[in-house]
Formats: structure tokens, sequence, C-alpha cells
């Protein structure tokens, strides 16, 4: 932000800078578990509510307070199990291992498996985002608008779906629905006038990459796919949320692997936009692959987060020279009220800066 102007015009500025990259030709937008909050726990919270029920000796340099990180532990405890398991180590604590996985993976799933309709102002943020963004690009034959998240939440696919938004998510099928990568490559028309010249292409039109799994992804070992439905009690451990993967899919990676690819390839394609939301750059993989895209020129990075947080500090620190970098946070201070100042990374000053005021077209 410049210093030099007021507070309400740096607020237009914004908007007009924000609402103008919601019209590149290739959109990305980049969810992360900030979003859900706090109808999701944040997964930090959840593993330290957790940590009390586990067994101390399996927990490692996680038995620190401070290390909250409940993805690394689960991938600590898989890459264990499976050392245990391929050697002759006669380990005396492996079924506390065992045991600490299966709790961990559990409460995490858990503690996503919500009433989403119990918690409508959360669900009404994703789907009036969903809404801004077409009411922006209207009526106008841009490609898909695609959202990457590391959340396992189902709120995008109810926010699209309450909003007559069609999406895919990488499955087909409708019975049986089976991950096929392919179905990203597929772009649905509008044919009611089937003897038109040209067929219109379906405008509200999103593909949702879920690249960290998702609470109603399921490995189903009769058929040996991916499917997608919600687990029964007793299914847990066939529920794919990264980085446990199921040990029959450990070796091709899928769905991750393709996912991940998809994440690479859009972020480099000609004249785009990711604009990052709720995401506090804990993951090394994803920051490397948008730093990638950050070579590029015709590439624009918008970022709403804190400096506060340290691990998006530091990505922002390691860019800032960059002219297609923009971090947008700070406090929102209302004149009228100043106390109820809240961080202007929050989904709902996101919404604020996506929607037309006065003037706009």
């Amino acid at each position: 932000m410049n210093d030099g102007l007021s507070f309400s015009k740096q607020k237009d500025a914004i908007k007009t800078f924000i609402r103008k990259q919601l019209l590149s030709p290739n959109l990305n937008f980049f969810i992360g578990s900030g979003c859900s909050f706090p109808a999701v726990p944040l997964m930090g919270k959840t593993f330290k509510s957790l940590k009390k029920d586990l067994h101390d000796a399996a927990l490692g340099n996680y038995r620190s307070e401070e290390n909250d990180d409940i993805e690394g532990y689960l991938n600590w405890l898989h890459t264990s199990l499976n050392f245990f398991e391929n050697s002759d180590i006669d380990y005396e604590n492996i079924g506390e291992f065992q045991e600490n996985y299966e709790r961990t993976k559990k409460g995490l799933i858990e503690s996503i498996d919500i009433n989403y309709y119990e918690h409508k102002d959360v669900l009404n943020f994703y789907k009036e985002f969903y809404n801004e963004i077409f009411s922006i690009r209207n009526n106008r034959d841009f490609s898909p608008v695609n959202v990457f998240t590391t959340n396992y939440d189902l709120f995008n696919e109810l926010a699209m779906e309450n909003a007559n938004i069609r999406y895919t998510n990488g499955f087909r099928g409708t019975i049986q629905r089976i991950f096929d990568p392919t179905e990203f490559h597929l772009r649905l028309v509008d044919d009611v006038n089937r003897y038109k010249d040209k067929w219109s292409i379906v405008r509200r039109f999103v593909k949702l990459y879920k690249i960290h799994g998702s609470i109603d992804w399921l490995y189903d070992s009769k058929i040996g796919k991916v499917v997608q439905r919600r687990a029964n009690e007793d299914e847990s451990e066939n529920v794919l949320i990264y980085p446990t993967i199921h040990k029959h899919i450990e070796t091709q990676q899928t769905p991750y692997s393709e996912l991940f690819r998809e994440f690479s390839i859009n972020l480099q394609k000609p004249n785009s936009t990711l604009v990052v939301m709720g995401y506090g750059f804990p993951d090394q993989h994803i920051n490397q692959l948008i730093s990638q895209a950050l070579s590029n020129e015709d590439f624009t990075l918008i970022i709403f987060s804190s400096l506060l947080e340290d691990k998006a500090k530091e990505f922002f620190e390691n860019h800032k020279d960059l002219l297609n970098i923009h971090f947008i946070g700070g406090r929102m201070i209302p004149a009228e009220n100043p106390s109820d100042s809240e961080d202007g990374h929050h989904f709902s000053n996101i919404l604020g800066y996506m929607k037309a005021g006065e003037g706009d077209d």
C-alpha cells in the first residue's frame, strides 16, 4: 500500500486492482484452511488437542507444544511404519506408532466431518466468493476458473452447488465416481439450441483441484481405484488425505501427482494470475511451484495474508523485489468504530475488494 494515500483511497486502489486481475485470461485461486475457519478448526489446534491421548514414545520431535504440524507428523509416522515393516528391526514400540497414526488420522477426519449448514456464515462467504467471480467475468469466453486447495472440507463444493455453478473435481461417473484426471481437460457446452453453428461454452464453470485430497475420497481396494463417497466409521484408513497415502497407491502417488502436475502446468500458462487466500505457506513443495511461476513476467501473484505469519513473511521477503508479487494484509479499522478492526486478509474483506463499488463497471 501507498502510505501517502488515505485509508479509503488505499481500499479503492486495491479494489480496482483486484477486479482488473480477476479478468485475467487464466485465473487461478489457491485456498487454504484459513478460509474455512472457524467452522473447521485449524489443524495445528486439532493436533494439540489430540496429543494428550497419544503415546509419548511415538511423538518424536512432535512432542513439543510448539510443533503443531499434524500433516508433518502423519507423514513422519507413515515413513516410520514403512521403515519398521521393511526392516529386520524388532522395535518394541511399533504398536504405539500404529495406534498414534490411526488416532491422529481419525481425529483429523472427525474435525472436518462437520454439519456444513450449521456454519452458514462460512458457507455464505464461499458462495458469495464464487458469485462475485462470475459477476466480474460475466458474458466473456474466458477459460474456466481454476481453484486449487489444500483443504479437505466440502465448503467449495457445497457453495458452488448452492450457487448453481458447474464444476469438475476430477471424478467421472454418477453412481460410482472414479478419479480420472482427464476430466480436467474437458469443457462443458450449452447445447440447448443444437442447430446453431457454434455451441456456447458454459461460462460459470470451475475446475476444483483438491491437491491434498478430500474427506470424501477413498481408495476402494475391490476395484483398485480412488472413488468419491463418504467413508463409513470403519473406513478412516482408506480416506485419502495427504500425506496419509494408502499403501496400495503409494508407488504411483495417485491422485496427488496428477493434481500437483496440473497446478504447475496452469501457473506456467501465459498471462496467468494466482490469488492466494487463507494459506500460511507451510508447504515447501507448493511454495516452490509458486516461486517458479514468479520467474514469468506475465504471471501475477496476489497474496492475502499477514506478515505476522512467519512462513508467509519469509516467502514474501524472498520475492519482494519482483514486480509481479502483491501482498495485501494489514488491519481494517472502520472510522466510525475503530474497536471493530479486523485483519485485512480475512475472507470477508477479500470479498469486499471483489465487489463492485460506486462507479465500477
